[in-house]
Order: structure tokens, then C-alpha cells, then sequence
């Protein structure tokens, strides 16, 4: 069997902010009860798969303390990245869709009004945190090759843009990634190869946004 380097993305468990419906952004926000339930159940199941050569995670608190429910019951090392920080919402940055309408009123409005890009003053833009993705992945690859299993704990909007590097995808989907979310890919090289173009051999999708660790009733929310 070739060996394959085996990443596994995963979103923090819910938090504070998100039972808010604020926009967190780059906020270190801790996690809420629910979510320190959905990080223990993510621990108790991943401590039944193999166990990982390095566990990475963005320091933002809602990831780290995820990350760290894992590093515990798996017993690895736990090593921080700023660059697996969520993208920076700009000026909505905390606030609620409610609270961001009634203070910039013409930029909302404008936002839902059509679905071309529109600047939002000071927040990162999608080619920054497209690049940031890039730049990450590709340091991954510096660092470790096949073999190894990577364990990723960061948030859902550069989750999206890192899952876009991965899938070599020159456009931008969204994903509604839940809470713990997993997705496990296994690559060969990050370089496509004209041996490679079309063989699915070289890279994997073994799991995509998967909760069935969770309980029966946060699987049905």
C-alpha cells in the first residue's frame, strides 16, 4: 500500500460567539458547555484511530482548548499556528448580523443585494486568505511527507480555503462546516504530475464534514 500523508482538518467545537451568532473573526473566544461536550466526544473516538505524528492548532481559545481535549486523551504534542487563525471579518468583527446592519447599514445592505465580492473595511481578503492557505499547506509538506498522520484544528471560513488547496480547486465554495467537523484526506505529493493528473490513487477524500462521533440528537441539528 503506497504511504500516504494523512491530514485530518477539524473545526473547534462550538462557541461562545457562535451560541451569540456573532461574527468571531480572529476573537480568542473560549468554548461554550456544548462545545466541551462535542471535544470530548471527538477526543473519545479519535482515540481509536491512529495516532497522529503532530497535532497543530490556531491559538485562537475555541481551537486551542479543542486541540487540547485531543492532545490529552491521545497523548501528543500540541504545537500552535497563528497562520490557522480564522479570516478577520474587519469591522463586523464580534458583532451579530443584527448588530452590523444597524451600525453600517449601506455596506450590509449592499452585501445582500448581489453576490459579487464587496470589500469590507479592514477584513482579509479572499486572495490573502486563499494565499495564507497556500503558504500553509505548502510549509506542511517542508515539514512532514508521507507516513506521517497530521491532526489540524482550526475554523470553518480558512478551513474552506484550505480544503480549496488541497482539492487543487481554482474557485471558492462554501461549506457549512459543523462543530468537530472532519475531513481526512491522504495524499501521495501535493504536486500533480502528468502520472497523477487522473489517478485517484494519489489522493484520497476518506471522510468530508463528518460528525458520527457526536450524539444522535447534535447529528440532527
Amino acid at each position: 500500500m503506497p504511504q500516504y500523508l494523512k491530514l485530518v482538518l477539524i473545526r473547534h467545537g462550538e462557541s461562545q460567539g457562535n451560541t451569540r451568532g456573532c461574527l468571531e473573526g480572529q476573537q480568542s473566544t473560549p468554548l461554550s458547555a456544548k462545545g466541551q461536550q462535542q471535544a470530548q466526544q471527538l477526543a473519545t473516538y479519535l482515540q481509536n484511530q491512529p495516532r497522529p505524528t503532530q497535532l497543530y492548532s490556531s491559538p485562537l481559545q475555541r481551537a486551542m482548548q479543542t486541540a487540547q481535549y485531543l492532545a490529552s486523551m491521545v497523548g501528543c504534542l500540541l504545537q500552535l499556528d497563528p497562520n490557522l487563525q480564522e479570516l478577520h471579518p474587519g469591522v463586523f468583527q464580534g458583532l451579530t448580523w443584527a448588530e452590523a446592519s444597524e451600525q453600517y447599514p449601506q455596506l450590509c445592505a449592499a452585501l445582500i443585494e448581489t453576490v459579487d465580492y464587496r470589500p469590507i473595511p479592514g477584513a482579509e481578503s479572499p486572495t490573502a486568505s486563499y494565499q495564507r492557505a497556500c503558504d500553509w499547506y505548502q510549509c506542511l509538506w517542508q515539514r512532514h511527507g508521507p507516513g506521517e498522520v497530521i491532526w489540524v484544528v482550526s475554523h470553518g471560513g480558512f478551513m474552506q480555503q484550505l480544503i480549496r488547496v488541497i482539492l487543487g480547486c481554482d474557485r471558492s465554495w462554501q461549506i457549512s462546516i459543523h462543530h468537530t467537523g472532519l475531513f481526512e484526506f491522504w495524499v501521495l505529493s501535493p504536486e500533480l504530475t502528468p502520472s497523477s493528473q487522473h489517478n485517484p490513487e494519489y489522493r484520497k477524500i476518506i471522510k468530508f464534514n463528518d460528525i458520527s462521533h457526536l450524539s444522535l440528537t447534535e447529528n440532527q441539528t
